[in-house]
C-alpha cells in the first residue's frame, strides 16, 4: 500500500472521529488574535503592502508610456 494511500485513510478515520466536534468560539477568537498579532502574519501584511504598490507603480507607469506613444504617434501624422 502506498504512503499516499495510508494518509488518505488516517485523514478519512480523523475526519470520522472529529465530525460533530466544533471548536469553542473563545478558542477561535483566542487562536485569531494570537495569530493576527504574530511576527509572520505581520510580515505577510507587510509584503502585501509592498506587492500591492510595487504593482499600482508598474500599472502608472505602463499607462503613462501609453499615452505618450499614443500622442507621438498623433503629432507624426
Amino acid at each position: 500500500m502506498s504512503f499516499d494511500n495510508e494518509l488518505t485513510r488516517f485523514e478519512e478515520q480523523l475526519a470520522k472521529q472529529f465530525r460533530g466536534h466544533v471548536p469553542d468560539g473563545m478558542f477561535v477568537e483566542e487562536l485569531k488574535s494570537k495569530l493576527k498579532g504574530s511576527r509572520l502574519f505581520k510580515q505577510r501584511r507587510e509584503f502585501g503592502a509592498i506587492l500591492v504598490s510595487s504593482l499600482g507603480i508598474l500599472l502608472s507607469g505602463a499607462i503613462a508610456f501609453a499615452i505618450y506613444n499614443h500622442i507621438n504617434k498623433a503629432k507624426k501624422k
